[in-house]
């Protein structure tokens, strides 16, 4: 029998444990049991050796070493480097149902609106696991639980950490508010909530709340009316997502998650590009990482438009370009890189300066590539800016024109994208796109290199390289 018990005693230091398991294991033997500040959350069909142990190794820290920890936490750079309450982050089933026991155990009130106090609690644990390294920070306004088309949580969210730093399961540093400035209340999980959630940080994860999303130039989210397009692409996206998450993607032994969303910046003809988030997501990847991701098991291919952005300015002008638009200047491979950087930084910057600058600063930030280049007489970005404009002459009225030119080329991709997605998703068929690029299975990639063709056509009336 599995005693209800708050911490260690010489007659309870060891229980025998006659159970079956959530897997339908048979487990015996002698088990451990570290304090337990909410005795209901562990009942039958909930503990198994293995979580024990993995839960034991957590709390296997010398006191030393807790001691260090727990006053750094206090200290100013710690609270410095907290990271913004997420209400996208999640459970998983596992950990969903040891968050209803802790509810119950809390004697939290079921009363109104109970589903969304578990919500709440939901949210609140999925953010306290994602960082167990960082503070969290977390409004007490009101008026920042409005029911939106961006948020889950509701306002008893508050309540739910005044009653876990009341049980020692969170530690906090209040908000406050002057002339000078202000901070919100930052919080973190403490030793006593992470034992008492064996392998924590592996049942958490992120998708977006809203698939398509509308910030302003600071970022902030913005309300908006839904229209004929953005139902569209909200449907194409939930259809994709949910052929993803269904799909074994992985990067090595790790299980990845390929929730997407449409980040539109100020208006729905600005950006638009399908973004992820969250650990361990994809486009977080090295293109050399991506790689070894495999889907299903399968080997997986990555095809990509070659030099998309300006390829979309001359369909704008009315022209086929041919050939590379970057490598015009040099064709010797080590150049293209930073042909590349600079071009890109000519279609996005609000003036040549700013353009100018961000190139070199690339180049400074890649020593690998400045030396190769300072070999074959490559030094700076002004001299090839001003090739650039010669060569590139038809579409040279949209270099240094600040964020419109970028932005629109932006949206224009991300209309293209979305075809490509929708396309085998409509299928069944996972697809991870990369902006420019998209990665399926291996056995898809004539289909794929078709369809990337057939998209651009469609939208452009021209050609374009994919490799």
């Amino acid at each position: 029998m599995l005693a209800q018990h708050r911490g260690w005693s010489k007659n309870e230091k060891d229980k025998e444990i006659n159970d079956i398991g959530p897997d339908g294991s048979n487990v015996k033997g002698l088990v451990r049991y570290p304090s337990n500040p909410f005795p209901d959350l562990f009942i039958k069909g909930y503990i198994t050796k293995k979580r024990v142990m993995k839960r034991t190794k957590v709390t296997g820290v010398s006191e030393d070493a807790r001691k260090q920890r727990e006053e750094y936490k206090k200290s100013g750079s710690w609270l410095q480097r907290n990271v913004r309450y997420n209400q996208g982050h999640y459970l998983d089933e596992r950990h969903r149902r040891l968050a209803d026991k802790l509810f119950i155990s809390l004697q939290l009130d079921g009363g109104y609106k109970v589903e969304q106090k578990h919500k709440d609690l939901e949210i609140l644990l999925a953010n306290l696991f994602t960082h167990t390294d960082k503070p969290i920070s977390v409004s007490f306004n009101e008026k920042d639980y409005k029911q939106t088309r961006y948020s889950r949580a509701s306002y008893f969210t508050v309540a739910l950490i005044y009653v876990l730093y009341g049980k020692k399961l969170i530690d906090m540093r209040k908000g406050f508010k002057i002339v000078e400035g202000s901070r919100m209340t930052r919080i973190w999980a403490t030793e006593k909530l992470l034992e008492a959630f064996p392998e924590y940080n592996t049942g958490v994860f992120w998708k977006p709340v809203e698939l398509v999303e509308l910030r302003n130039n600071k970022g902030k989210l913005i309300e908006y009316k839904d229209t004929a397009e953005t139902w569209r692409i909200r449907t194409v996206l939930q259809r994709v997502n949910d052929v993803n998450s269904q799909a074994d993607i992985r990067y090595q032994q790790y299980k990845l998650r390929a929730f997407l969303r449409a980040i539109f910046i100020e208006r729905f003809t600005w950006y638009g590009r399908l973004h992820t988030k969250g650990f361990m997501h994809y486009q977080g990847f090295w293109k050399e990482e991506r790689e070894e991701i495999t889907i299903n098991g399968d080997p997986i291919v990555e095809l990509d438009y070659s030099g998309l952005h300006p390829m979309l300015l001359y369909a704008a002008v009315g022209k086929q370009y041919l050939g590379d638009p970057y490598t015009v200047l040099d064709r010797r491979p080590e150049a293209r890189p930073f042909l590349k950087q600079i071009l890109l930084c000519m279609l996005n910057a609000k003036d040549e300066q700013t353009a100018e600058r961000a190139a070199n600063y690339w180049l400074h930030k890649h020593p690998e590539h400045r030396e190769a280049l300072n070999r074959i007489g490559i030094t700076r970005a002004r001299p090839l800016m001003r090739k650039f404009k010669e060569v590139h002459q038809p579409i040279a009225g949209y270099f240094c024109k600040g964020r419109q030119t970028g932005m629109r080329i932006m949206n224009q991709d991300a209309k293209i994208a979305i075809d490509v997605v929708n396309h085998f998703a409509k299928q069944g068929i996972p697809i991870l796109p990369v902006h420019d690029s998209f990665v399926v299975q291996e056995q898809y990639r004539d289909e794929l290199f078709r369809v990337m063709k057939t998209a651009y056509n469609k939208h452009t009336k021209f050609r374009i390289k994919v490799k």
